[in-house]
């Protein structure tokens, strides 16, 4: 299963999000970003359901909640990634 908006798939459309919320914004502190990001991959999930049009079932939302939540804690580790190959620590 993949979720799609328009032509752009979900990691991607939270990966853009995410990147430009802990980069603008210095608000969120490390020790929530990993909670923030999966929160925000389940929302996704729960969007996508809408945005397909599918019925609001049991196993549509656990379907979709699962998914978000693996796209959610994978965000956060291309975020982990790429922040510390640009910024080592020594």
């Amino acid at each position: 299963m993949e979720i799609t908006f328009g032509g752009y798939a979900m990691p991607v459309v939270l990966s853009l999000i995410l990147g430009l919320v802990y980069k603008f914004t210095g608000v969120i502190s490390d020790k929530w970003k990993a909670l923030v990001s999966v929160g925000c991959g389940m929302f996704l999930g729960n969007l996508g359901i809408a945005y397909a049009g599918l019925e609001w079932t049991v196993v549509n939302l656990v379907d979709y909640n699962l998914y978000g939540f693996m796209v959610g804690a994978s965000a956060i580790g291309l975020y982990e990634l790429q922040r510390t190959a640009t910024n080592p620590r020594g």
